[in-house]
């Protein structure tokens, strides 16, 4: 087998669009700071920017990293208004607009996820984000009120220690 696909791993991937992701974000990095970076080529570089990363780092979440790419990009806005002397408020219109055109077609795969595997239970039930800062949740007991320390099915939340 001499072809391209019989070569390619996963991790040989990863480490491509690593690379590719950093070259992408220098050239826009510099086309904010020189001013050649137009409403076209900006969405652009937003698009792929956000699709490199997200093949770059498999597991992060797509959102969160969209996410960083608009609060970089409003940055890089702010930056190149500084040195030019004006905010291109439509070019980061588009630039966020398209970040938002990728996160649509992840959360309607969520949704089709969820209505294969648990079709019958709520939303709110399948949430697998638990909100804690500085604490871990170790169970649904102690939510409910339910035992003393140390029955099954107790829930206590511990301080998070950081080593460092």
């Amino acid at each position: 087998m001499n072809s391209l696909i019989a070569h390619l791993t996963p991790a040989l991937l990863v480490r491509l669009a690593r690379a590719l992701s950093l070259v992408t974000l220098v050239l826009l990095m510099i086309g904010y700071a020189d001013g050649w970076l137009t409403l076209e080529t900006a969405a652009l570089g937003a698009f792929g920017l956000g699709m490199l990363l997200m093949m770059a780092f498999p597991d992060q979440r797509a959102s969160e990293l969209l996410g960083a790419i608009a609060i970089w990009a409003t940055t890089a806005e702010f930056m190149s208004a500084v040195q030019t002397g004006g905010f291109d408020a439509w070019r980061w219109a588009v630039t966020t607009a398209t970040l938002a055109v990728l996160v649509l077609p992840l959360k309607v795969q969520y949704l089709r996820e969820l209505a294969r595997t648990a079709p019958d239970r709520t939303i709110g039930e399948l949430d697998r984000r638990a909100w804690s800062v500085g604490a871990v949740p170790l169970g649904n007991g102690a939510r409910a009120g339910a035992g003393e320390p140390g029955q099954a099915g107790e829930t206590r939340s511990e301080p998070v220690r950081i080593a460092g």
